[in-house]
């Protein structure tokens, strides 16, 4: 049964040059194909948890103007899921994790409004990782892990993640086979599904097969 599901997003930049738009342009449909592919996820009914990388640590080494186009469209899209219908319906509580010591305060001010809107909310969750690297959410975690308690468990390092859950399937779009540091312990034992599919050029069609893929998975856990 299919619980959490990550997604990375990948050909956004590609795509800006493969079909000649600008990467404003191309952004722009990649946020629109975000919000198209959080519907489909809310039609599978076992699904409680989805992550979307939608920021990492290493993509804050980007142009200037390039992080300036996504910090504006991520303030506009984050004051939109507000108040969004399928938010609320769901009862999807919205989660941004990550280093949030990038952030500048417009954007800050959306993330809190939106987090608050949705902070009650138990059904499902929806993490949006931004300002997000795997092995800074372990350092973090290890960290708590061992000032709460000397000797920690397992489970007491997974509670201190970023995303305590784990992940039973991770979906990459645009050819590259890698996590990229995207949920290194969640994924421990996620099933991979990698399609050549660019990000904006990602369809319902290849969803499906993705999610196909894992109902047709035997997942045995190194058993």
């Amino acid at each position: 049964m299919l619980n959490s599901i990550g997604i990375i997003p990948d050909g956004n930049r590609r795509y800006s040059k493969k079909t000649g738009i600008s990467l404003y342009e191309a952004y722009v449909k990649g946020f629109q194909k975000a919000e198209e592919v959080f519907k489909w996820c809310l039609k599978i009914p076992s699904l409680k948890t989805a992550t979307i990388y939608a920021l990492s640590t290493e993509n804050l080494k980007r142009k200037r103007e390039e992080l300036g186009v996504l910090i504006e469209l991520y303030d506009e899209y984050f004051r939109k899921l507000a108040d969004h219908e399928l938010i609320h319906s769901n009862k999807v509580r919205v989660r941004i994790v990550g280093e949030r010591n990038f952030i500048p305060a417009r954007l800050m001010r959306a993330i809190e409004l939106l987090e608050g809107k949705t902070k009650h909310y138990t059904d499902k969750v929806l993490n949006i990782a931004l300002g997000y690297g795997g092995r800074m959410e372990l350092f973090n975690a290890f960290k708590k892990a061992f000032q709460q308690n000397p000797n920690p468990s397992l489970e007491m390092i997974s509670a201190n993640l970023y995303v305590p859950q784990d992940t039973d399937l991770i979906i990459r779009t645009g050819a590259n086979q890698r996590l990229s540091n995207f949920l290194l312990w969640q994924a421990a034992y996620s099933e991979l599904y990698f399609t050549e599919k660019l990000w904006p050029e990602f369809d319902k069609q290849e969803f499906d097969k993705a999610i196909e893929f894992y109902n047709n998975t035997q997942r045995n856990f190194g058993k």
